[in-house]
């Protein structure tokens, strides 16, 4: 008996707002089956000029958890409850499970716009098979592939150069005291802070290159 669409999913369905340059955003890989599963494949493609990959966190246990990024842009997840060579977990019951946390790097380069990146499932045709997937508790995988996949975003707010204080109002004598602050290490730029401290645009946010360009437009103005 085959299922219907929409009683299993895997989701990265929620966009999450960054700013250039920010480390470890995270997507959650999500899991919802009207049955008990035993595995996940999950193919993952992204723009690899905008979001550079970090990591993967596993945030439900597995006895076989792996991913590769041997192609550029692209993840691919490999999770398994029970493994030959270790003791059997059972299956992951019916329900909806955070199976991980996908950490990316948001590129600091000047992007010019707000810009929405987004991270989607991917099929290989090249495959005899579907790369996303699941397993059932025979090690069977679920048939029909009726798998509803949801992808996930980042939204990338263009940064307010010169506002390095993030009141609002750019190039301000406010702005040059922060950015010296951060220069001398007694004050923290959060990541909106730090991308618009990048005065010249060079994608290195916060140097004295840009403390010399905020001089420079301040004192002119």
């Amino acid at each position: 008996m085959g299922y219907a669409s929409g009683d299993h999913i895997l989701s990265l369905s929620y966009r999450i707002t960054a700013d250039p340059g920010q480390a470890n955003v995270p997507l959650y890989l999500v899991m919802t089956s009207s049955t008990p599963i035993a595995g996940v494949d999950a193919y993952l493609q992204f723009d690899r000029d905008i979001l550079r990959f970090s990591g993967v966190e596993f945030l439900t246990r597995f006895q076989y958890a792996r991913y590769d990024t041997t192609v550029s842009g692209k993840l691919k997840i490999i999770l398994r409850r029970h493994h030959p060579d270790s003791t059997s977990l059972g299956p992951l019951a019916a329900g909806t499970d955070t199976l991980g946390v996908i950490r990316v790097k948001v590129t600091s380069a000047d992007l010019w716009s707000d810009v929405e990146s987004e991270m989607r499932y991917w099929e290989n045709p090249l495959t005899p098979y579907g790369d996303n997937r699941l397993v059932n508790p025979d090690s069977s995988f679920v048939e029909p592939p009726a798998l509803t996949l949801q992808k996930g975003s980042v939204f990338i707010r263009h940064p307010l150069y010169g506002d390095v204080n993030d009141d609002g109002y750019p190039n301000t004598i406010a702005d040059i005291i922060f950015l010296v602050n951060s220069l001398t290490g007694s004050q923290s730029l959060t990541p909106r802070q730090r991308a618009n401290s990048d005065m010249n645009r060079d994608g290195v946010q916060g140097s004295m290159t840009d403390f010399l360009e905020l001089i420079k437009i301040v004192t002119e103005e």
